[in-house]
């Protein structure tokens, strides 16, 4: 994967952290507003939720409490059977429940205590609630906006570098595709099956993972191919078309494969014959300058002989 591509999935990541960043907002917009409307119903988890300030706390205790819950009722349904041991196990278990239930006492005991206070600061909190939401919500939006701005200027600053990097290597890259070109030359032996596969396949897995394509083919003004979105599963494109095939096919008819991003283009292509034959108004469209046809036999052979011409390729 060179420098560009990862760059560009690096301004993927940060959009998609962004969005990511945006909707956990909204989420937690949504929470508190769902507290503010349930907080009479739940005083006590209100109560909670204020000594403890930690959600992940009231959820962990909520969730020993149910299961031990389970436990009891496991423990009830097996006393028949395990009678001895429920006999042993139950008292250490009524133990901590015991412990459990007493200092759920102690706490609501003391929340009894100090009710006046605690009832005085609830309606407080009822009062400013509002206020208070307005300002986590404004505060929640500027932490987005400015997670924005910072993302942009990350963005701007890694496009900057991209074409930094694209000017100062430009003269480089066209010297290495020239150094590859003469090395196959000379190598022969290095463009067979096998050596493609040892060379490229495990870079084409990992590249194909992330990869991601948007085109929209148009003929005579109309529509006729949306092509987007992620390619489609390496097992379901294996198993229509085995890579190992695909390119002897293209192999036989001369075809360069020279770098990893020609290996990516040929086993992609399958990925874009796979949608086409979901397709066939595509067949009938003139597209990529293929007479239309009825048979997907037919169009799928005229379809592969532009394949292998690099001047007539489809996916170029």
């Amino acid at each position: 994967m060179n420098t560009i591509e990862h760059s560009e999935q690096l301004i993927n990541e940060i959009q998609n952290r962004l969005e990511e960043n945006e909707r956990v907002a909204e989420e937690q917009i949504e929470k508190i507003q769902n507290q503010l409307e349930e907080h009479r119903d739940r005083a006590e988890e209100q109560i909670e939720r204020i000594n403890h300030q930690n959600e992940k706390e009231v959820e962990s205790s909520e969730e020993e409490i149910r299961r031990l819950e389970e436990e009891l009722e496991q423990y009830r349904k097996n006393v028949e059977e395990q009678i001895q041991r429920l006999q042993d196990e139950a008292e250490e278990y009524s133990r901590r429940i015991e412990e459990q239930v007493e200092r759920m006492h102690e706490q609501l005991e003391q929340t009894r205590e100090s009710a006046e206070d605690q009832t005085e600061k609830i309606r407080e909190q009822l009062e400013h609630n509002e206020e208070n939401t307005e300002e986590q919500i404004e505060n929640i939006r500027n932490r987005t906006e400015e997670y924005r701005e910072n993302a942009e200027e990350q963005i701007e600053r890694i496009r900057e570098q991209i074409e930094k990097f694209s000017e100062t290597n430009q003269n480089h890259l066209e010297r290495v595709h020239v150094e590859t070109r003469t090395s196959v030359e000379q190598h022969n032996e290095d463009d067979t099956l096998q050596s493609l596969i040892s060379r490229f396949d495990t870079q084409y897995n990992e590249r194909h993972a992330g990869y991601t394509i948007s085109q929209t083919y148009v003929v005579n003004g109309v529509e006729v191919l949306k092509y987007s979105g992620k390619l489609l599963p390496l097992s379901e494109t294996d198993e229509h078309y085995p890579r190992h095939e695909w390119l002897q096919t293209f192999l036989d008819k001369n075809v360069a494969i020279n770098d990893l991003n020609d290996y990516c283009n040929v086993l992609n292509a399958r990925d874009m014959l796979m949608r086409i034959q979901q397709k066939p108004a595509v067949w009938n469209s003139g597209l990529f300058d293929i007479p239309p046809t009825d048979n997907w036999e037919v169009y799928k052979e005229a379809y592969m002989s532009r394949l292998t011409n690099p001047e007539e390729a489809p996916h170029a």
